[in-house]
């Protein structure tokens, strides 16, 4: 077997690996402290915090799978590079590919938080976005992002 094709499907391996442990080790999107933390933190009602709860369950799911896809693009360019071909036109789709999928999860994201400060107080939604929306920036795609 060549090199270059062992190199790939241990790329391929490490990477389902990485991506199983994660996905039992990563705590759900919305967990019960980060809803804890939203309802003193942005003074919601009963009612909001039920409907956002039932926002982030929903986008929960949404969520795994973009970073599931940037994982694997990931690996996808781990393997490129580890074989040199960053000079191929597999690496430059790769690359678009990447950065289509980023592209894609955060402009999803940011319409999530966006529906979620639609369930708070017009105040405490600008704020909630004020704080969230940077954080977007940075988002690592390896969990959920943070809001807290």
């Amino acid at each position: 077997m060549k090199p270059s094709i062992r190199l790939t499907l241990l790329a391929l391996t490490v990477g389902a690996i990485a991506f199983g442990l994660t996905r039992w080790l990563v705590c759900p999107h919305a967990d019960a402290d980060e809803i804890a933390w939203m309802k003193t933190e942005f003074h919601l009602t009963s009612a909001q915090t039920a409907a956002i709860e039932k926002l982030h369950d929903d986008y929960g799911p949404v969520c795994m799978e973009h970073c599931r896809l940037i994982r694997e693009a990931g690996v996808r360019l781990t393997a490129l590079e580890t074989a040199n071909q960053r000079n191929s036109a597999d690496y430059v789709a790769a690359i678009a590919e990447m950065n289509r999928l980023k592209s894609v999860c955060h402009d999803a994201t940011k319409k999530h938080l966006e529906a979620v400060a639609a369930q708070m107080s017009p105040d405490e939604g600008r704020r909630f976005l004020y704080l969230t929306l940077p954080k977007l920036v940075d988002q690592s795609h390896a969990a959920p992002l943070d809001l807290r």
